[in-house]
Order: structure tokens, then C-alpha cells, then sequence
């Protein structure tokens, strides 16, 4: 563990954000610049977002407001995976007591971190969060000087990735939907602030991984290391400190060495007209983020069969909107469970038949 050397570098430390929809390679990300020399990145945890409706507007913390905002952070979904000693976490948050913004508090959740990589002299902090992808904006006034890395996947890919897990409903034209809208949010609020966003793809950074990263620490201002591609050599040491069934599930190939293996699994793993439907929900956003779409005239069937998966995406982007104005706790027991509701709702009516293997699938595996 870093620590930082007076209270002036804990504010002023820079930090940046690797945003991108699930299973687009976000993680290796993280994993990389966890393991440059001088940049510290923790597990997944949105307790940014969640907590700064109720922290946004203290200035001035009390040892009591403190020990309130540790409670809370305790209680954050996925905090419990971050390796770090709660009892010295709690004694760095008491020493922040006085005149701080929330900003500063997170950098010092941040630097508690215990990271399975050597470090020193911390120059950047980093934040993981696919789910941050539609709140660049909002991270730009807790963090002024933050910037953004966005990591895009062929989108049949990544509905391969996703259907291997249990992360969505497994409908591409919902998944290519929501791909969609990432791109979309995340272009937009760039061009609202030039020089603070940059987007590569994941199989740019698979190919050539050296040149892509090099080329983000460019952005980031960082020196750039090779060390951070020796990151599986550490696969032991990470399998003690994450539940096993966590990284088998869904980082299985974490500590592997980088590779292009993952890439076109959609030519030989999806069928015709799972392919047209994704052809057809990405649209002309294909071809923009630098995808070649198979089939450029879909059908009306095809158009037809796409549009409650689309009809859904938006409603959920909608409905986010407006969940984020409610309490944190009734806010995440909405967001788990009202997409899978909706979603069987959906197929009670469209796709029973896919209804009964969804169902089965969920008692066989249980969460």
C-alpha cells in the first residue's frame, strides 16, 4: 500500500476512469495499469455515484459524519471484494476530519487499496466501473480534472462474452441496444469536453498491446512501463484475495497472457439471424467504431424481431434516469431485479419456450 505523503498530494493526485459495457475488456484495463509502477486501480465499486447525492454538499467533515460515510461505504455492493484493512481505512478517513470535499474523501478510500502489484510513487488513481460509462458527466463535477477511457468490443462479441455469464438477459438486440447507447452517451458528453475522453478497442488492445497502452499513458500523462505485461504472473497471489468462484465464473482468463483468441468468436458461435439482429441494432454505430457489419439490409422481420430488445434498452436508460433520484438501497434492489422482471414478463409473451430455458438455467444456478 502506497501511502501519500502530505494531505495537498491527496487532493491533487490525478484519477481516471475506465468506463465500457461488460465484458468489453474493462477489467484488463484495470488489471494493466494496477500493475504500472505508479498507478493504483481497485476492484469494481460504484460507491462514487451511489454516495455523492447524500456527500455532495459537506465541506466541512466531523469525526461523526466520518464514521457515517465508512458505514455506508461498508455497505456498497462489491466493496467487500477490495482487499484492504478496514480498521487502518477507518483511521485514514478520520485524519481527512475538517474542511474537505467528497472528492478528496474517495481519493482516500482509493489509497487503501492493496494492490497484488509493487508500487511506488503514486501518480494516478484509477476507477473501473462499466456501469460509470453513462455518468462521465457527473464524475466531471466531483472530479474536474478526471479523464476517461472508453474501451468498445464488436458487439457480437461481447453478447458472446455476456451470454457465457450472468450478467444480462441473453437477447443481442438488447445487448447491442445497450451497446449502442454506451457509445452514444459516451461521444456525446466528449465533445462537450475535448481532451478529457478517449476511446480504443478491445481489439486494437489485443493485437497490439504495447503501442495501445503506450498511447494511453500518452493521454494519462504518465510514464510509460512494460512491467504492467507481466500481470499474470501474479495470477496466484489474486486467486487468494478474490473468492474462487468469482474468478472462475467470470474472470477465468484474467491472468492469461493477452490475446487475440476471444476475437470473431461471432462468425462460428452465432447463427444467421442472431448475426442479421445485430447487424441491424447497431446500425451505421458499427461501421463508426470501426466494425463491418455482414448484413446491411435487414429485413422487416428482422426489424420486427429486434424491436422490443431495442423498446427495452431504452426504457431501462430511461428508467436509470429516474432511479438515480431514489435512495441508494431501494435504487439497487430496482436495478437488479426490474430487468430480469421485465424481462420474463417479455418472454411470457414473445418466447416462452426461451422463458423455460432461462428459468431452468436459473435454477441450476443459483445466485
Amino acid at each position: 500500500m502506497e501511502s501519500f505523503n502530505t494531505e495537498m498530494e491527496k487532493k491533487s493526485i490525478p484519477i481516471f476512469f475506465i468506463v465500457g459495457r461488460p465484458r468489453s475488456g474493462t477489467t484488463l484495463l484495470r488489471t494493466l495499469f494496477d500493475a504500472h509502477p505508479h498507478v493504483l486501480v481497485p476492484p469494481e465499486c460504484q460507491f462514487i455515484v451511489n454516495l455523492y447525492p447524500k456527500y455532495r454538499k459537506v465541506r466541512n467533515w466531523t469525526p461523526k459524519k466520518l464514521k457515517i460515510f465508512y458505514r455506508e461505504l461498508n455497505k456498497q455492493w462489491l466493496f467487500e471484494l477490495w482487499p484492504l484493512e478496514k480498521e487502518h481505512l477507518l483511521d485514514s478517513l478520520m485524519k481527512c476530519e475538517g474542511e474537505n470535499d467528497f472528492s478528496t474523501i474517495c481519493k482516500a478510500v482509493y489509497q487503501e487499496y492493496q494492490s497484488v502489484f509493487e508500487h511506488e510513487n503514486i501518480l494516478a488513481l484509477g476507477d473501473k466501473n462499466p456501469g460509470y460509462t453513462i455518468y462521465t458527466e457527473k464524475l466531471l463535477k466531483i472530479f474536474p480534472d478526471a479523464k476517461f477511457i472508453h474501451i468498445i468490443r464488436d458487439y457480437r462479441d461481447n453478447f458472446i462474452s455476456i451470454r457465457n455469464v450472468d450478467f444480462e438477459l441473453p437477447f443481442i438486440s438488447l445487448t447491442t441496444a445497450k451497446w449502442k447507447i454506451f457509445v452514444k452517451r459516451f461521444r456525446k458528453v466528449a465533445e462537450r469536453h475535448p481532451g478529457t475522453h478517449i476511446e480504443i478497442r478491445y481489439e486494437d488492445l489485443a493485437a497490439d498491446p504495447e503501442k495501445q497502452f503506450e498511447g494511453l499513458c500518452r493521454f494519462l500523462k504518465l510514464p510509460y512501463s512494460s512491467i504492467p505485461f507481466g500481470f499474470y504472473k501474479k495470477g496466484e497471489q489474486a486467486r487468494k484475495m478474490y473468492p474462487e468462484e468469482i474468478l472462475k465464473k467470470y474472470q477465468s482468463s484474467l491472468f492469461k497472457k493477452i490475446s487475440t483468441d476471444k476475437i470473431g468468436l461471432w462468425k462460428d458461435q452465432l447463427n444467421k439471424i442472431e448475426i442479421k439482429s445485430g447487424d441491424a441494432t447497431a446500425g451505421k454505430y458499427a461501421e463508426l467504431c470501426g466494425y463491418e457489419r455482414k448484413y446491411l439490409r435487414p429485413s422487416i422481420w428482422i426489424r420486427l424481431r429486434i424491436l422490443p430488445g431495442q423498446c427495452f434498452a431504452s426504457l431501462l436508460s430511461m428508467a436509470t434516469k429516474l432511479i438515480d433520484t431514489f435512495p441508494y438501497r431501494l435504487r439497487i434492489a430496482i436495478l437488479i431485479k426490474a430487468p430480469w422482471v421485465m424481462g420474463r414478463i417479455y418472454l411470457s409473451i414473445f418466447n416462452r419456450k426461451k422463458l423455460k430455458e432461462v428459468s431452468l438455467a436459473a435454477k441450476k444456478n443459483p445466485h
